[in-house]
């Protein structure tokens, strides 16, 4: 088995047959970032407890294939100070070897070793809780957003350009992909996707010289089903089937983003940076990689189903989950400072 498999197939149920932890408080496998310097790394598995309306870090988990090691105890352990997790443990393939669960010291290396599972938490701390902090100020603002639709034409009509060209990529690249031509691709990708020289050549050339592979990247992108960050690592790999030269990373998640417009959001750094100082991340996350892009994109979903929805069909606007990217992007970008959605 793979870690991954590990994780679904071992350590996932250990975490909640054995230490008896809610799902609920457990994270995704793989999606909890943590920021070392200038890189950004991501644990495997943390538990949360709940307290004070937030989730606070408890016990954080490393999954490894065979064996558990000294380096991935420092590795375990540096993330968990990092996180501020009380308790870490190290869990590897082999059923035969015990999980090693060790209690944070204040510093790396003061790590104390456990003998035993560490004591569950009372009732009271593992109680579901919402996951993100929707603090007033991010529902002020989504306000101030409506306002903005409505007082600045500008700004209206960019978030609806935006849409427009969402639906633009949608209904000429994935409604009938079999009968597309090369032309008609890169009219599309010409008028309704941003990608800069010389990508863009790169990209038209590699249409024209394998219009087939193109093609089926596009299909992949369509019936994007399962492990979305595999899913996502399999399109952006240089090596892999679906590689198109001078497609990079912000290139194939607008497709994605074209193909499937209730799911996916084209993010850029602004809306990391927006998230940072909304306080609704800790740290910032870009989404240039599959696990990046992922988590952000799963928060962009539930500020657009929690918090802006609502508020855009009363106010009489019927924008999808585009109208995130406009509110993130353009807060950051524009409103945070200059009080002002579109310059």
């Amino acid at each position: 088995m793979n870690e991954s498999e590990i994780a679904e197939k071992r350590v996932l149920p250990f975490l909640i047959n054995e230490l008896k932890w809610p799902k609920d408080l457990i994270s995704p496998y793989g999606r909890v970032p943590v920021q070392i310097g200038a890189n950004m790394v991501w644990a495997d598995f943390v538990c949360y407890i709940s307290t004070g309306g937030k989730r606070i870090p408890w016990l954080l988990v490393e999954v490894k294939k065979t064996g558990i090691a000294e380096q991935a105890v420092s590795q375990a352990e540096s993330y968990s100070l990092i996180l501020g997790a009380r308790y870490f443990c190290v869990i590897d393939g082999n059923e035969d070897n015990k999980p090693q669960f060790y209690a944070t010291g204040d510093t790396q290396g003061q790590r104390i070793g456990l003998q035993s599972i560490p004591s569950l938490p009372l009732a009271d701390f593992l109680k579901p809780i919402n996951t993100l902090p929707f603090t007033s100020d991010i529902l002020n603002i989504a306000d101030l957003f409506i306002k903005g639709l409505k007082e600045e034409p500008k700004f209206l009509n960019d978030t609806e350009k935006h849409e427009e060209k969402l639906h633009r990529i949608n209904e000429g690249l994935f409604r009938n992909i079999d009968i597309l031509k090369s032309k008609n691709i890169k009219e599309i990708i010409d008028k309704n996707l941003m990608i800069k020289l010389p990508n863009k050549n790169e990209v038209f050339k590699h249409i024209d010289n394998d219009l087939d592979r193109f093609k089926n990247l596009l299909r992949f992108l369509l019936h994007f089903k399962g492990d979305t960050v595999a899913n996502l690592d399999r399109a952006l790999d240089k090596e892999g089937l679906y590689h198109i030269k001078g497609g990079g990373p912000f290139f194939i998640t607008q497709l994605l983003a074209g193909a499937n417009m209730n799911e996916y959001v084209v993010l850029e750094d602004n809306i990391s940076k927006s998230l940072q100082s909304l306080g609704i991340t800790d740290i910032m996350v870009k989404s240039d990689t599959a696990k990046g892009y992922i988590y952000v994109n799963d928060i962009c979903k539930r500020i657009f189903k929690e918090i802006l929805e609502q508020r855009l069909r009363t106010a009489g606007y019927y924008f999808g989950l585009a109208a995130v990217h406009n509110f993130l992007w353009h807060y950051y970008a524009h409103f945070m400072e200059k009080r002002t959605w579109y310059p």
